[in-house]
């Protein structure tokens, strides 16, 4: 059955049907012009927007429907998990091919809900559009945050050690050996790293205990890349920093496949986006109790390089001595 059947209404009576606001926090949802939510007592609201857009950030040849509707939320938790704050309602606006069928939509919000309900997220409204020939996603997450815990980019002190969890440059190997196998089986590696970019996990407790704890000086999410995240933090806490190349954590599959082989992986791991992991700054004196944490933690925290001084810009070191940057850039839509 093709959406052109049952209507903009009948689309949005489905979605309401099948994902019913639950949270005490909200006293409207679906139904008026506007949803209506309180926040608890002492929290400061946190908002964040993604958008994704067919043939650019996803192809519906290699995603599913039930993926692609776990990633869409799941780029806007990151962010979240990045703040140290707690997510709590999505808004969800769609620009949608009359073409696309009812089950598409059944199994994308199929995928979604799994998620948020994972993480106790509400669905408040959204909108719906026709596109003339591609689909276009729109996330508004909603959460919220102590006002005292809260983290943001803009913290980090010369001196501070920098942290990342888990490993990098999975999502852009998965992304491209998702746009190359064209019907082909993947190898056990390669399926590790299609899992790892077209489903990945949000880092919400690991950031929400950096921030309560206040073990973290500053923190960002790794979606444009280290390197380019990293300059982030740079420019809001006003500082410069060292990588060092050879503590980048890389998975075993990312080895195996990055191209120019391991002496080279550390480049791709350096300059991937999408990998959603927690890229933080954590002063000397918290080093031993983020490490107890770490320990505990299934994605782990590893320790890649220092804050400097805004004079020394942001370097990466490798056996060698000091690369040059600009060889590295992340993912930028305009350039």
């Amino acid at each position: 059955m093709k959406l052109r059947e049952i209507g903009e209404f009948g689309l949005i009576a489905r979605i309401r049907k099948s994902w019913p606001a639950s949270s005490p926090q909200v006293f409207k949802a679906i139904g008026d012009d506007a949803a209506v939510t309180s926040l608890l007592p002492g929290n400061d609201l946190v908002s964040t927007v993604d958008l994704l857009i067919e043939d650019v950030h996803f192809e519906l040849s290699w995603i599913s429907p039930f993926q692609l509707g776990r990633k869409a939320l799941a780029v806007n938790l990151s962010d979240m998990a990045a703040m140290g704050a707690v997510p709590r309602w999505v808004l969800i606006s769609l620009a949608v091919p009359s073409t696309l069928s009812v089950g598409f939509f059944d199994d994308f919000f199929s995928g979604m809900r799994s998620l948020a309900e994972a993480h106790s997220v509400s669905l408040l409204g959204g909108d719906t559009s026709s596109s003339p020939d591609r689909l276009f996603i729109g996330i508004t997450l909603l959460g919220e945050g102590g006002k005292d815990s809260l983290l943001y980019r803009h913290g980090a002190q010369p001196g501070d050690d920098l942290y990342v969890t888990r490993t990098l440059g999975d999502s852009l190997l998965g992304f491209h050996l998702a746009k190359s196998l064209k019907g082909k089986t993947p190898s056990p590696e390669g399926q590790f790293l299609l899992q790892k970019h077209l489903d990945p996990v949000p880092r919400l407790r690991e950031g929400k205990i950096l921030a309560d704890r206040k073990i973290a000086t500053a923190m960002i999410d790794v979606s444009d890349g280290l390197l380019s995240d990293l300059k982030h933090i740079g420019e809001e806490s006003r500082v410069g920093a060292v990588i060092w190349a050879e503590r980048i954590p890389q998975s075993e599959a990312f080895r195996t496949l990055a191209p120019g082989g391991p002496g080279q992986a550390w480049k791709w791991a350096l300059k991937g986006g999408e990998d959603y992991e927690l890229l933080f700054s954590v002063p000397p004196e918290k080093a031993s109790e983020l490490q107890a944490l770490a320990r505990e933690w299934p994605c782990g925290a590893t320790r890649i390089g220092r804050i400097e001084p805004l004079a020394h810009g942001v370097v990466v070191q490798d056996e060698k001595g000091t690369v040059d940057p600009a060889e590295l850039k992340g993912y930028d839509h305009f350039a």
